[in-house]
């Protein structure tokens, strides 16, 4: 039977349901006798197989946001996927699929999944999960299988849903963002990236409004996030390969999103656009690319 896992040290728990897309439950953080609940709906009972619309944090892979139109642009050529959310195919074929358990230990899981259609090239996922002290280590491998000869377009990212309040005031949140990447007509990216009003706020830190933001920003090399509440802070730092962050701000959740790539990337970057975070995975090249999300 499908049942969720859960991994702890003296000062976090988190609980992640393999069976519903490899997907993070509730992330409790120990403080000052406290305990504090950082993920919407990680309070309530959660069922192992599914991930309710808003709540958690789930995997984007082998694709993060959106591709217009589904028409995935490789080496090769255009392959269609199915817009799930049209006119885009949105968020990658992972975050609904059973994950197999490779190991578990009180504090560390390691997950896996093997691609399948109707994603068009052989490979799988790896996916580890780890707490030390006070911090909470995840890492994506997107690999290749040894037998595929195509080079693909891959890339890896995080979505949790944070909750917007502990108990007292609004979160705010600090980024080291370099600019903000337009999309228009349906949240489709234009290839123009500009200093924003909302650029400029993150920079300095900021609450944000329901609604009032969604969009992919650019990082610094080795900038993060700073997620604020007043009973504690979260710091997001990232591997070299986290080049973007997405904000979005629905209402009941901050959503903060290390990614290796802006939205529709492959596209972007066929289309002569640099900074786009795209790249090709072969045998010899996995994607391998982590997040770190520290608390005190």
């Amino acid at each position: 039977m499908p049942e969720n896992i859960t991994i702890k040290n003296e000062s976090v728990s988190v609980t992640v349901s393999p069976s519903a897309g490899a997907s993070l439950r509730s992330i409790k953080v120990n403080k000052n006798g406290n305990s504090y609940e950082l993920l919407a709906g990680g309070d309530t009972k959660h069922d192992p197989t599914v991930l309710p619309h808003g709540e958690g944090s789930f995997v984007m892979a082998p694709w993060v946001n959106r591709i217009r139109d589904g028409k995935l642009r490789t080496p090769e050529g255009i392959y269609e996927l199915p817009m799930n959310a049209p006119p885009h195919a949105i968020h990658g074929l992972e975050r609904d699929r059973e994950w197999t358990v490779k190991s578990v230990t009180e504090n560390t899981l390691e997950l896996e999944i093997i691609l399948a259609d109707p994603w068009p090239y052989a490979g799988k996922v790896e996916y580890s999960l780890s707490l030390e002290g006070s911090s909470f280590h995840q890492t994506m491998r997107l690999i290749a299988d040894e037998n595929e000869s195509r080079p693909f377009p891959g890339s890896l990212g995080w979505h949790p849903w944070f909750n917007p309040s502990l108990g007292s005031d609004l979160v705010t949140a600090q980024a080291d963002v370099k600019g903000q990447w337009e999309l228009k007509d349906i949240a489709t990216a234009s290839g123009k990236l500009e200093v924003t009003d909302i650029t400029t706020r993150l920079q300095n830190g900021t609450k944000f409004a329901i609604r009032e933001v969604d969009g992919c920003f650019l990082m610094n090399p080795g900038g993060g996030a700073v997620i604020s509440w007043p009973e504690l802070t979260m710091t997001m730092t990232g591997s070299e390969e986290i080049t973007h962050f997405m904000f979005y701000s629905p209402e009941g959740a901050l959503c903060v999103e290390p990614q290796t790539c802006t939205v529709d990337a492959a596209r972007l970057a066929d289309d002569g656009f640099d900074d786009t975070g795209h790249v090709l995975v072969d045998r010899d090249n996995p994607l391998i690319a982590s997040t770190t999300w520290s608390f005190e």
